[in-house]
């Protein structure tokens, strides 16, 4: 994981602990019966879990996307490495031949 992209899950996980800790604080600021402030925290809870599920799959997609393109890289790097080995492999085998020829 690069510095960015640590950096980015910082940042997402203090908005969650932020938005988690306004809600609490409001609800229970918020002159309300017990049963109903009870009801609005599951309410919200409920909300901010589904939030959660919602931002942590476009994170797993987004770790996808990212994992697809280093693949695709390192497939691309070896393919010119293996290349590179067959015409050395090659150029050794004319040089050889040469040699045995003079």
């Amino acid at each position: 994981m690069s510095k960015g992209e640590g950096s980015f899950f910082k940042f997402v996980a203090g908005i969650i602990s932020g938005l988690i800790s306004g809600i609490v604080v409001g609800l229970l600021i918020a002159p309300k019966p017990g049963q109903e402030l009870r009801k609005d925290i599951l309410d919200k809870s409920k909300e901010l879990k589904d939030l959660t599920k919602g931002k942590l799959h476009e994170l797993e997609e987004m770790s996808k996307g990212q994992a697809t393109k280093v693949a695709t890289t390192f497939q691309e790097k070896a393919t010119r490495i293996s290349s590179k080995l067959d015409e050395l492999a090659k150029r050794g085998s004319e040089i050889l031949v040469q040699e045995e020829i003079q």
